[in-house]
């Protein structure tokens, strides 16, 4: 049942602004009072277009900010105009604005170009949503060379995928291009994981497990599979806390993978070929070292788990995965010791996939909606070098042999 509108919508949004859980899903309250149509909008992306709890979080967190920017404004969720969002988008980016008491205000934290446009984005989004539920119509809500009809209507037919157009706000940014982690330097991640984890009893295999010894290089087996399905799957960081058993389609060959905004036969599961050694890894951690607790032994609970003391047996989180790779990062040679993250991983999967399969077995087990997605993981010419070179080698002695030119030694020849 969607909430009627309220006179929350033409009273003026207060401060502080602030974020409670309730039932599993984030509400934000501006002045003690619940931002109703926020919260259902918030709410609308999980039931009804897969939304991740990481993806919500972000939502959560843009919302957040315009609130917030409202508040100080003297304004309802309503009321701000098309030029009032014209400042937001300036203190997105730590620029001051006027407040309702004409001195400066500040937005709380501080972003980056790619963050600010990133909070538009999901605003954009969320004003959506509002148009769709409650046929609420936010005067910022604009995009270029489209009327709102035309709007409307492409994105019924599109089913929640981005619009074609461009948004009438923007923090122009150049995106980071991301570069694929080598092979070489994965193995030295791999290594140094032996040298960390391999011999060491967890502490709170220390504390809870029926036999410790046994339990020791349990952490060193777990992080080895969070590198592996980072690697050798894609999994997204968020992503990689809620694979199951389940997940795991020994027979089709496939891992199902939460995909953060998609969704699946299987809730927001999407398939991904699924790599031996990932298997094998998942298998090895389950049967050997897995903390078997009475929560986490119920069908569908996550296979990685905590090992520490205080939450012993539970699912690890998203910043339990980047820790992995930060715990990690000083062993590799500059510029990799600053540049690999979780998603440079990801990366150089893509790229495998590019030199086996080509874009379109690229696109569906990275899990994009489209092409245009693919282009900051898009593979430099070296990705290809040996196999092009090889192949072309062979094409051009073939070619010089038929018309009678002596051709050369090429294994003697040195490329420089």
């Amino acid at each position: 049942m969607i909430p009627s509108l309220s006179v929350i919508l033409r009273e003026p949004l207060r401060l502080p602004v602030e974020v409670i859980e309730v039932d599993g899903f984030p509400k934000v309250l501006a002045g003690n009072v619940p931002v109703t149509p926020i919260n259902v909008a918030l709410k609308y992306k999980v039931e009804n277009r897969g939304a991740t709890k990481a993806s919500i979080e972000t939502y959560t967190r843009a919302a957040c900010l315009f609130v917030e920017f409202s508040a100080h404004r003297g304004r309802s969720l309503v009321e701000v105009t098309d030029e009032e969002f014209r400042w937001f988008t300036q203190a997105l980016q730590g620029h001051s604005f006027p407040g309702v008491d004409g001195t400066h205000k500040f937005l709380r934290g501080q972003r980056k170009e790619r963050t600010a446009d990133l909070m538009i984005t999901l605003l954009y989004s969320l004003a959506a949503e509002l148009n769709e539920i409650y046929g609420l119509k936010l005067d910022w809500y604009r995009y270029r060379g489209a009327s709102d009809e035309l709007v409307k209507i492409i994105r019924a037919t599109r089913s929640g995928r981005p619009i074609p157009f461009r948004r009438a706000h923007s923090v122009p940014f150049t995106p980071r291009k991301v570069l694929p982690l080598p092979d070489d330097m994965f193995n030295l991640l791999l290594r140094t994981a032996y040298e960390r984890w391999g011999d060491i009893i967890a502490d709170g295999d220390k504390a809870y497990a029926p036999n410790p010894e046994k339990q020791r290089g349990a952490l060193f087996c777990r992080n080895t599979v969070i590198l592996l399905a980072l690697r050798f799957e894609g999994a997204r960081r968020s992503e990689t806390p809620f694979i199951t058993l389940e997940d795991i389609d020994r027979e089709r060959s496939v891992i199902r993978l939460v995909t953060k905004g998609r969704g699946g036969e299987s809730g927001n599961r999407l398939p991904v070929v699924l790599n031996p050694l990932v298997e094998q890894g998942f298998w090895i951690y389950e049967t050997r070292f897995r903390p078997k607790t009475e929560f986490n032994s119920v069908r569908g609970y996550p296979v990685l788990v905590n090992h520490g003391t205080r939450n012993y047996g539970k699912k690890i989180s998203a910043q339990c995965v980047r820790k992995v790779i930060d715990a990690l990062r000083d062993c590799l040679p500059s510029p990799w010791d600053e540049r690999v993250t979780p998603h440079t991983l990801r990366h150089s999967f893509s790229v495998d996939l590019q030199k086996e399969g080509g874009e379109a077995i690229a696109m569906v087990n990275m899990r994009h909606a489209s092409l245009l997605s693919l282009n900051s993981y898009f593979a430099s010419p070296e990705a290809f070098s040996d196999k092009l070179l090889g192949s072309s080698d062979k094409n051009l002695s073939e070619m010089l042999a038929r018309i009678g030119i002596p051709v050369p030694d090429w294994a003697k020849v040195q490329r420089v």
